[in-house]
């Protein structure tokens, strides 16, 4: 535009050069008027020019205002879930020690119940955003209570916090020896047949990944030694030997094995053989933390499953000399009732998980119990270990009650969404003669149902157009800062005074120190 301005200024004073001559007075004439027009018309640019990259300089600025601010929301809410997070421990460690009643009380209450603040962070946080409370029957307005401070900035938090426990520890590969109870849950997640399709892809290698292959992938990329593993399709581990870089130089790959502990889950990709769709559906179940035992109030089915193909026991079937984990996969009938009982625990997990459902099943039912097995009044799925063999014993005896739960789970809406026809009639339902039973003792091993300590906090801020996404993952296990390990704060009989004396002031501030370290944070 300024280029066609120049180029008619130009011409317009080629003309000025060559005046018209009034025949008249022998003088120049519309000299002036040309003169006016030119200005004009460079006015006339520069103003628009001005206007046009004023507006952009307005919406930049105001696109980096509304970014900031939505950082620092997202901030906030990162801040304020790590401080109610830490109330649930403080509380628990001040009431063991209290003498008072009430707080002694109140500490037994917490234990029993298993209660979980985290369950109600949407409820807690709510004032801060609108300045209200939203409870599942009732809506409180803090300023008409004369409450100030509330719900007073613009913009808002969403915060989602999740435990890490009801996940698999990757990294627990990431040693010398592979532990075969790990190896068998790992495998045991894989072996539904719904999963088939994504374990006959082939790789860029042209080689198919199977379950076998795709396992050994997943720890040649994280074990400590740089030698293949070879596993059978029974989950056992036939030998090893090769190199665990070839198949990626095969490719002129960059990505080598990192024979490490992985940091975040997402590293999981770099991994030769790990697809897109295999993410997405065991990504979920994955962590990179030492969470031990898998919690069943926060697993998903996969883990669920993996845990009964674990513990796996068979009434009248021929197992032909196959593994049990084989057979977990390679008998329909087997897999078909294993997948019931699955989805059922996760159902019971999906159904305690929402606090308004429960509510109102106590409220709007006389019975004080939803399971047999439960306790009267049980606020979570699972209160101890015993009771996920006691609940399985408890859909064998009631099928309705097993077709209630199983309808909860994210699993089954999921399947009956892509094949009706799997739909499970609730007040009739058509369960096979049980098959299967499970090890009681194993099942109990193989879970934890204590408080979680590590929890991934997703906090999005939103101002204007705006929005910002902080994830990080906290351990209340551990205080914020470091601090020497318990092992290095006993006293020895060899110590001097001065180091005894050392020791236990280092006790006594750990003790004091506030938990809740950050072990990852980035923002997205």
């Amino acid at each position: 535009m300024l280029r066609a301005i120049a180029i008619i200024t130009r011409a317009l004073l080629g003309e000025l050069d060559r005046p018209v001559v009034s025949p008249l007075t022998g003088r120049p004439r519309g000299v002036a008027l040309m003169v006016v027009l030119v200005t004009l018309a460079i006015l006339s640019t520069a103003v628009v020019e001005f206007a046009y990259s004023a507006r952009v300089n307005t919406a930049m600025a105001t696109n980096e205002r509304d970014k900031l601010k939505s950082y620092y929301l997202a901030k906030s809410g990162m801040n304020l879930s790590r401080l109610l997070l830490s109330f649930q421990y403080a509380l628990q460690d001040e009431s063991r020690e209290t003498d008072d009643e009430m707080g002694q009380m109140i500490g037994r209450a917490m234990r029993r119940s298993n209660f979980q603040l985290y369950q109600y962070m949407d409820i807690l946080l709510g004032p801060f955003n609108s300045g209200r409370v939203e409870i599942p029957l009732a809506s409180i307005d803090l300023s008409a209570m004369g409450v100030n401070g509330f719900g007073e900035f613009t913009g808002n938090f969403d915060v989602e916090v999740t435990p890490e426990e009801g996940r698999i520890d990757i990294n627990g590969f990431a040693n010398e020896e592979i532990d075969e109870g790990d190896l068998l849950l790992l495998c045991a997640m894989m072996l539904d047949t719904r999963y088939d399709s994504i374990f006959e892809v082939k790789d860029e290698n042209g080689e198919t990944m199977n379950r076998a292959r795709v396992m050994e992938r997943l720890i040649d990329f994280v074990d400590l030694d740089e030698e293949q593993i070879s596993l059978g399709e029974d989950c056992t581990i036939e030998g090893s030997g090769g190199d665990e870089q070839r198949p990626y130089d095969r490719i002129d790959s960059e990505i080598e094995p990192r024979n490490a502990r992985l940091t975040h889950v997402e590293e999981m990709y770099r991994i030769l053989g790990v697809s897109e769709t295999f993410m997405e559906v065991f990504g979920e179940a994955f962590t990179v933390y030492g969470v031990n035992r898998p919690n069943p109030n926060v697993a998903s089915f996969p883990v669920f499953y993996a845990i009964l193909c674990q513990n796996l026991e068979l009434e009248g079937v021929d197992s032909q000399g196959q593994g049990l984990g084989s057979l977990c996969a390679n008998n329909p009938t087997v897999s078909q009732q294993v997948m019931y009982f699955a989805m059922a625990l996760d159902g019971v997990r999906a159904f305690f998980e929402n606090p308004l459902s429960m509510f109102m099943a106590y409220v709007g039912s006389s019975e004080s119990r939803l399971l047999p097995s439960a306790e009267v009044g049980q606020p979570v799925a699972y209160l101890r270990v015993s009771q996920l063999p006691e609940y399985i014993d408890d859909f064998k005896e009631n099928p309705q009650i097993m077709a209630q739960f199983i309808s909860y789970s994210p699993t089954y809406q999921l399947m009956v969404l892509e094949n009706p026809q799997m739909a499970i009639e609730p007040l009739a339902p058509a369960f096979p003669a049980w098959l299967v039973s499970f090890n009681r003792q194993g099942l109990m091993r193989s879970i934890s149902t204590n408080q979680s300590t590590i929890y991934r906090i997703v906090s999005t801020g939103t101002y204007g157009s705006s929005k910002a996404e902080i994830e990080a993952v906290v351990d209340f296990g551990k205080t914020q800062r470091r601090t020497p390990d318990e092992r290095l704060l006993e006293e020895q009989e060899d110590d001097s005074e001065e180091v005894s004396e050392l020791r236990t002031a280092l006790r006594e501030q750990r003790e004091e120190m506030a938990r809740g370290r950050v072990l990852y944070w980035r923002l997205r």
